[in-house]
């Protein structure tokens, strides 16, 4: 059985503090959410700030909903993981078992010692550590992050998978399905044309497919999951908030979807 989280990216019109009675309004259990910016520049996203996050909390306890990821710890060249700490500890704090990393380096062995000073860090706080491919990242395939991880070796590093960063750098199912079950440690849902759009990171934060809209092989892709692999709903609806519909109206759709998904694969 998967888990299902949903993700703070599906509401952004929504702060943080909502999410968890939305969730359990949808019948979901589990969020993920925003502690610390992409970057500097790209602080576009709703997060638990320090000064929220007894609310945020709170929230959490008064509607029974667990915590399961935290973003996104973002690795350049200029990065001092030691200047994490904060956002690490906000993390741990609200009760999260996982965080998502980016790498933003070129420099791979700068990169890897980051990684593993990362994964050092937030081990002492209970917290596992995936990276997440992108074409938005220098890690940009699963072959890429599978390799970065067994060079590394480090037994809290694993991958983050998600359809769309899947398809939209070329790869497939069958690639998910080649790649070592033990180096998947979570992964995300949504839908979507198998062509690419003209503007790739407008659909990646405004605009995907809820499960059964697009065309993407989800079911196949569930399969080749590892049983039991933790699921962030990761679907920004642009367009239904645009249309009027509501938070909750949103999540319950996203969630009767993804429920549906799992079922016709039968995971």
């Amino acid at each position: 059985m998967h888990r299902l989280a949903l993700h703070q990216l599906s509401l952004r019109d929504v702060a943080p503090v909502d999410l968890p009675g939305i969730a359990r309004g949808a019948g979901v259990d589990t969020v993920s959410v925003f502690v610390t910016p992409p970057s500097p520049d790209l602080d576009i996203f709703p997060r638990v700030l320090a000064e929220d996050a007894a609310a945020f909390r709170a929230a959490c306890d008064d509607h029974d909903v667990a915590v399961h990821n935290v973003e996104v710890f973002s690795l350049g060249p200029e990065t001092v993981v030691d200047d994490f700490t904060a956002a690490l500890d906000l993390g741990a704090g609200i009760g999260a078992t996982r965080l998502t990393a980016l790498v933003q380096d070129k420099d791979q062995g700068r990169a890897g010692d980051n990684l593993c000073a990362l994964a050092d860090a937030a081990g002492a706080r209970g917290l596992h550590v995936s990276i997440e491919f992108m074409k938005f990242s220098e890690c940009r395939s699963i072959g890429a992050g599978a390799e970065l991880l067994s060079r590394l070796g480090h037994d809290n590093l694993s991958l983050l998978v998600d359809p769309l960063h899947l398809y939209r750098t070329g790869g497939s199912v069958a690639d998910l399905r080649a790649t070592d079950a033990a180096l998947i440690g979570a992964a995300q849902i949504c839908d979507g044309p198998m062509a690419a759009p003209e503007s790739p990171f407008g659909e990646a934060v405004e605009n995907r497919g809820i499960p059964g809209e697009g065309e993407f092989p989800l079911a196949d892709f569930l399969r080749a999951l590892p049983a039991g692999t933790p699921i962030d709903m990761e679907v920004p609806m642009k367009r239904f908030a645009k249309a009027g519909l509501s938070p909750a109206e949103r999540s319950a759709r996203l969630v009767k979807a993804t429920r549906a998904l799992l079922a016709e694969a039968k995971v």
